[in-house]
């Protein structure tokens, strides 16, 4: 447990398949809420 899983051919197996870029905030969003400077926001979708 923990460790990544491999297929038959030894390749890594990957649980989500991502979709898109990163979303970064914008420098109004930093402005008004400076905590969000580290904020980036992956989406994903099961495979």
């Amino acid at each position: 447990e923990g460790e990544p899983e491999r297929d038959f051919f030894g390749n890594f197996s990957v649980p989500f398949k991502t979709i898109g870029k990163l979303i970064v905030p914008n420098n109004e969003e930093i402005r008004i809420n400076n905590r969000a400077r580290s904020a980036k926001l992956r989406i994903a979708e099961k495979a």
